[in-house]
């Protein structure tokens, strides 16, 4: 639960930077398409899919309220983002659209293949928000609604829940706990809700945070800014 609820804490503090720095920049710092799969995500998982039925459900109902005021940021100054004309003049709708197919699909996902745990939709939301990070900052050329404690807070929070995942699948076993056998645990174990195929999403997750946030950090430096300080 420590873990799980550490994961809650510093995605938490991610969201909080990236509200921020949005206004701060009047910019928005989660890509179009990680928000709107992360915002249904995040509603299904709280109030619609086995709603309430462990502490992970309680706590994700906390980034569902965060999410908003970043999905309000996002109908704000996402317009001025795209150099699209059609974009520019439909983006409400599109941005509102996208939500629903990411509802749609990742309803039928959670059901279709019993992800109560949400190992398989979650990690695989972590990936592709690590990609599209990378891809915004590379879009923008520009640290508008970023910072390296955004970047951070989420590499973290995706770390705990790594550990969360794995201490929860030894957990199962009743065997003595140990640190050693833990981290055996994480490696060897095959079963859902830790299975060989989370565990690479993981890591491909922790390979593009990364990059992320070397990339970040020598775009900050490159504007005459110091990482550390800008918040």
């Amino acid at each position: 639960m420590v873990l799980g609820t550490m994961s809650v804490i510093f995605w938490l503090l991610a969201y909080i930077g990236i509200i921020w720095r949005g206004f701060k920049d009047r910019s928005f710092g989660m890509p179009v398409t990680a928000l709107s799969t992360n915002f249904s995500w995040e509603f299904i998982y709280s109030f619609i899919y086995q709603p309430f039925k462990d502490y992970l459900h309680i706590l994700s109902i906390p980034w569902f309220f965060f999410d908003i005021p970043i999905a309000i940021q996002c109908l704000l100054y996402g317009p001025k983002d795209f150099k699209s004309e059609i974009i520019r003049k439909n983006f409400s709708i599109i941005f509102l659209l996208s939500i629903a197919i990411a509802f749609t699909i990742q309803l039928r996902f959670f059901y279709e293949f019993n992800d109560w745990y949400a190992s398989y939709t979650g990690f695989g939301i972590n990936m592709m928000m690590s990609i599209l990070f990378i891809a915004m900052l590379l879009r923008r050329n520009s640290i508008d609604g970023q910072s390296l404690y955004i970047a951070l807070f989420k590499w973290l929070g995706t770390l705990f829940a790594l550990f969360s995942t794995a201490f929860d699948a030894y957990a199962e076993l009743n065997i003595p706990i140990s640190f050693y056998k833990l981290l055996i645990e994480t490696i060897t174990h095959e079963n859902y809700p830790f299975t060989p195929l989370v565990k690479i999403l993981y890591y491909f997750t922790f390979m593009f945070d990364l990059i992320y946030i070397v990339l970040l950090y020598n775009k900050i430096k490159e504007v005459k800014i110091n990482p550390w300080a800008r918040f």
